[in-house]
């Protein structure tokens, strides 16, 4: 399989992407996240606070009504970046997505989207 081949199965670009996303750390080890999420031609701006940053942009697919679950997780380095897979499922649908980025928590939520955008 090629690698255009692997993005596009597993982390297909669609109607939801981030334009933009914002964590402060919160109290009692709490995030704040505040996020601009284009949804086709739309950019809607959201705010969540959650116990980390998955659980903030979890949160704000489900305000968009794009709302995933984390079935498994997975994250290694390669090089400057790191790799994270992930098993979502919605309404007993499932797909593996994955996302990269300079972060842990970047990576997750690129392929949290993927995830997002597979299931919609």
């Amino acid at each position: 399989m090629t690698t255009a081949s692997f993005d596009k199965t597993y982390a297909p670009t669609g109607a939801i992407s981030l334009d933009d996303l914002r964590i402060e750390p919160g109290a009692s080890d709490m995030v704040r996240c505040t996020a601009d999420i284009r949804v086709a031609a739309r950019t809607i701006s959201l705010e969540a606070t959650a116990t980390g940053t998955i659980g903030a942009m979890t949160s704000m697919l489900y305000d968009i009504g794009a709302g995933v679950e984390i079935m498994s997780f997975y994250q290694q380095t390669e090089g400057e970046q790191v790799i994270t897979y992930l098993l979502c499922d919605r309404d007993g649908d499932r797909c593996w997505s994955y996302g990269r980025g300079s972060t842990g928590d970047e990576s997750a939520v690129n392929a949290l989207i993927s995830g997002a955008n597979q299931l919609a």
